[in-house]
């Protein structure tokens, strides 16, 4: 009679915890899958920082993996201790290196730190600008920049972003015009060396000015999403 009513109870509970399995499962794949989209997410939809965006996916990651290394571990019998808490430490981190290997943090994803401007040089071609971007014809960096930008301009229609591109003929600049579409300020330089100067001679720089004047340079290696959250903290 024991029996009878233990081995449904029985069936039940290892369903149950099979189909959790399976759901955890999905879970870490659907992560894995659209880990950008959910970069994208919390920014756009949840409006959280940038470096908190960034760094989200990869710590919900670490923490399904946790989850998962217990899970999986529990349809295994294993009679040393000790072996089995090696691998479930590796285990955990088994999601978190897949979607490491999907989507690699480069050296400048999380820089802050650029260089301070003391100059006495009058840019007096540049008025009314909180970040200028210094660019050069042609140039897919600067080019790839101008998604980023535009999504800066969005969170904080405040900003005034300035886009300005070390040539003085116009029909160079029709790429990127196009692609800015009027989200902010494109222009051309009428001293493209001086301008050059400025950017310390890296394409794009990104320079931030108070009362007119260029107080911060960042290069497209530094201006990570720290440097981002810093601005936006500005303004």
């Amino acid at each position: 009679m024991r029996r009878e009513i233990c081995l449904p109870f029985f069936y039940f509970y290892s369903m149950k915890k099979i189909i959790l399995f399976v759901i955890l499962n999905l879970v870490l794949v659907l992560i894995l899958l659209f880990f950008s989209s959910f970069e994208v997410f919390f920014l756009d939809t949840l409006r959280f920082s940038w470096t908190f965006s960034k760094v989200i996916p990869y710590v919900l990651l670490l923490i399904l993996g946790f989850i998962w290394s217990k899970k999986l571990l529990s349809f295994i019998s294993l009679k040393r201790l000790l072996v089995l808490r090696i691998i479930r430490i590796a285990l955990i981190f088994v999601p978190f290196a897949i979607g490491f290997a999907l989507n690699p943090i480069y050296e400048g994803d999380f820089s802050k730190n650029g260089s301070d401007l003391a100059t006495t040089i009058n840019y007096s071609e540049i008025k009314k600008t909180d970040l200028l971007v210094i660019t050069i014809p042609n140039c897919p960096y600067c080019f790839e920049a101008i998604g980023r930008l535009k999504k800066i301009k969005q969170r904080n229609p405040k900003l005034r972003i300035t886009f300005v591109v070390c040539t003085t003929d116009k029909k160079l600049i029709e790429t990127y015009k196009n692609e800015i579409d009027g989200v902010f300020k494109i222009t051309t330089s009428k001293n493209p060396e001086k301008m050059a100067e400025l950017a310390g001679f890296s394409f794009p720089a990104f320079v931030q000015f108070t009362d007119n004047k260029p107080v911060y340079r960042w290069s497209n290696s530094q201006f990570g999403v720290r440097a981002i959250d810093l601005i936006e903290s500005l303004h």
